[in-house]
This record gives structure tokens, C-alpha cells and sequence, in this order.
């Protein structure tokens, strides 16, 4: 099998996992570009998800929403069936070590 004299060096020092020193100077261009638009994508994202959360989740009390009424007999019914099943899974839950 023929081997070469030398091989090609890439850009990348393998030894080190490091950027050659000509793909750092052919990147340095674009760097202040590419921060700017990251910044400004970050900010989309964030800013998004701020009014969402300030304007649709946290203002919503769900008041327009009509309650249907409900007798004293159906409200301690539910009432029992509620605690039974918060019984129940207190006791197959686990407890913390040591109690």
C-alpha cells in the first residue's frame, strides 16, 4: 500500500480539538454578524415567551367560564371520593427514607 509523504492538514488540530489559526482568521468576519443575529433570535425567543406568559397564561382567571351549580348532596359525595383517592395514593406512594 503506497503512503503518501504527507498528509493534508485540515483545519482542525486534532491533538488539541482545536480551530487551525487560518479558519479563526477566516471566521473572524462573520463573528460580529453571527452574534447579532443570535442576540437578536435569542431576544425573539425570550421576548415571545415573556408576552405569552404575561398577557394569555397568567391573566386568565377563567371567570367567563359558567359553573354549573351543584347540590350540597353531589358536593359531599365528591368531596368523599376525593379524599378516598388522596388516601389511596398516599399510601402507595413512597415514603421518604427514615420515616
Amino acid at each position: 500500500m503506497a503512503t503518501l509523504p504527507h498528509q493534508r492538514k485540515g483545519y482542525y488540530d486534532r491533538s488539541r480539538g482545536r480551530m487551525s489559526n487560518a479558519l479563526l482568521r477566516a471566521r473572524e468576519p462573520y463573528l460580529k454578524n453571527s452574534l447579532i443575529v443570535g442576540g437578536l433570535l435569542f431576544g425573539l425567543f425570550f421576548g415571545t415567551l415573556g408576552y405569552t406568559y404575561t398577557k394569555i397564561l397568567a391573566s386568565d382567571d377563567f371567570q367567563d367560564v359558567p359553573i354549573p351549580p351543584i347540590s350540597e348532596d353531589e358536593l359531599k359525595l365528591l368531596k368523599a371520593e376525593y379524599e378516598a383517592s388522596k388516601k389511596k395514593n398516599a399510601e402507595t406512594t413512597l415514603q421518604p427514607y427514615g420515616k
